[in-house]
C-alpha cells in the first residue's frame, strides 16, 4: 500500500463535484487513514466532495437511504462535470458497495480517476470489475446501458455471496440500473431471484431493491 503523494489528483478541483469511491464497512484501520487523508485533500482543494464514510448516516436499517443519498450526489456530479475518485481494495473481503458504485458511475458516464489500490500483492476473488474499469469490457457496458434505456424495467437476480464473476457482475449490473433509474424515474427495478439468506437485522441490497419496488408500485 503506497502513501498518497500525487498532488495532481487534486489540482483544479475548486467547486468540482468529486465522489470518493472507497471501502467503508470492511475498510482496515490503515485503509481508513489513507482514505481520510485523501478526503481532506479534496476539501482543502475546494472540491464539492462526498465521502460515504462521513457524508451519509451508515446506521440505516435497510440501506435504502444510503444508496439514494449516494445516487443523488453521483447524479449531480454527472450533471455538473464531476468525477469519481477511486480507492480500491483488490484483496480482503470484496466491497459490494464499491461494485455498485462503479456501475452507477459507468451508467452516468462519469469520469473515473484511480487514486489508490490496496492489497495489490494479495488479490482475492474475481477481477471482472477491475477489467471493466480498464475498458476491457466496454462494449458489454454500452450494450447493457442501451438495453436499459430502451426498456421500461430491469430484472435483477441476486446471490448473497460474492465469489464468482457472475455474482460480481450482479453488483455492477445493479449500479447500471440505478444510474438509469435516477435519469428515468419511470424505469422500474424488479428483484426476481435471491439465492442465500438475507439476515433481517442487517442492511442489504436485497432490502434496498425491495424498498425501490415498493415505492415504485405505490406511485
Amino acid at each position: 500500500m503506497k502513501k498518497i503523494d500525487d498532488e495532481k489528483n487534486v489540482e483544479g478541483l475548486h467547486g468540482r463535484y468529486v465522489y470518493l469511491l472507497s471501502p467503508v464497512r470492511y475498510a482496515t484501520p490503515d485503509q481508513k487513514m489513507v482514505i481520510q487523508e485523501y478526503a481532506e485533500k479534496l476539501k482543502l482543494a475546494g472540491a464539492v466532495s462526498f465521502n460515504p464514510a462521513e457524508d451519509v448516516k451508515q446506521l440505516d436499517p435497510t440501506g435504502y437511504n444510503i444508496v439514494m443519498t449516494e445516487l443523488n450526489f453521483l447524479h449531480e456530479a454527472a450533471k455538473n462535470g464531476g468525477r469519481v475518485d477511486i480507492l480500491w481494495n483488490a484483496g480482503g473481503k470484496p466491497s459490494e458497495g464499491s461494485r455498485v458504485d462503479v456501475g452507477i458511475a459507468l451508467s452516468l458516464g462519469l469520469e473515473t480517476n484511480f487514486v489508490e489500490i490496496f492489497n495489490t500483492e494479495n488479490r482475492t476473488g474475481p477481477t471482472l470489475c477491475m477489467e471493466i474499469l480498464a475498458g476491457l469490457h466496454g462494449d458489454v457496458i454500452k450494450k447493457t446501458i442501451e438495453n436499459m434505456r430502451n426498456s421500461d424495467q430491469v430484472i435483477v437476480n441476486w446471490d448473497m455471496e460474492m465469489k464468482s464473476e457472475e455474482q460480481e457482475w450482479q453488483r455492477i449490473y445493479l449500479g447500471l440500473a440505478l444510474g438509469q433509474m435516477i435519469q428515468n424515474p419511470n424505469l422500474k427495478i424488479f428483484l426476481e431471484k435471491v439465492t442465500g439468506i438475507d439476515p433481517p437485522e442487517k442492511k442489504s441490497y436485497v432490502k434496498v431493491m425491495r424498498e425501490i419496488e415498493a415505492r415504485q408500485s405505490a406511485r
